[in-house]
């Protein structure tokens, strides 16, 4: 089923040029089982056949799944590589840093993705589409000031580059130090090396940004002000 609650016009792709995907590997890690797959407007796939994948995979501009980098693309590279996406997208990497109260978004347990059913790809490429939704409700409600942070930081990151073009923040933030230590005055130490992180740990980075935030935010809702 497509989604109709305005996520349509919340990534720079129309809907049915983004793949999720999923792959079931047999024992051993030698051969792909059966691959899944559903673009953002609700096709469906579901076969064996790599064949038959690369076709549905015609005409993509962007292919996502949950620890594809890791997974999925070590086994379909061919195929992805072969319909020449412009983006790539690991939901994988994305929920802690959106998600910072509940690291484990409520489709995923232990970094996978959460089964309806045993062993079915089209299930799990169903739930890496749906997480990959939540995710970007979650940046767009974001203060601006944090989404040009975040996407300062990561959007050089092989693992978050995919995500910040389709929301439109590629383009790193000009005098990232300086946004960062106005937006976190009082939360994080004066003195703290922020450019040095910046260069040399921008992911860590990220994520510590993301947990101060909502630890802030806590400590304001128990003292009531």
């Amino acid at each position: 089923m497509p989604h109709r609650c305005g996520f349509k016009a919340m990534i720079n792709l129309d809907q049915s040029k983004i793949v999720f995907i999923d792959a079931e590997i047999e024992f051993g890690g030698q051969k792909v089982k059966d691959i899944g797959a559903v673009t953002g407007d609700g096709r469906t796939f579901r076969s064996h056949s790599r064949e038959a994948f690369s076709v549905f995979l015609i005409g993509s501009e962007a292919v996502a799944g949950h620890n594809i980098l890791n997974h999925d693309l070590k086994y379909l590279e061919k195929e992805i590589a072969a319909c020449g996406p412009q983006h790539l997208v690991d939901t994988l990497y994305l929920s802690p840093l959106l998600f910072p109260k509940k690291p484990y978004h409520n489709l995923v347990k232990d970094d996978k993705l959460v089964p309806d059913e045993p062993n079915n790809p089209l299930n799990d490429a169903q739930k890496a589409r749906d997480l990959f939704f939540s995710e970007v409700g979650a940046f767009r409600a974001l203060p601006r000031r944090l989404q040009k942070i975040y996407a300062g930081l990561l959007s050089d990151q092989t693992q978050f580059k995919g995500f910040f073009a389709l929301v439109g923040q590629a383009a790193p933030a000009k005098d990232l130090n300086a946004l960062i230590v106005t937006a976190f005055a009082g939360k994080i130490c004066a003195n703290a090396a922020v450019e040095k992180l910046i260069g040399q740990h921008p992911l860590e980075l990220a994520y510590a940004l993301s947990l101060i935030r909502v630890m802030n935010m806590t400590a304001r809702c128990r003292c009531g002000c």
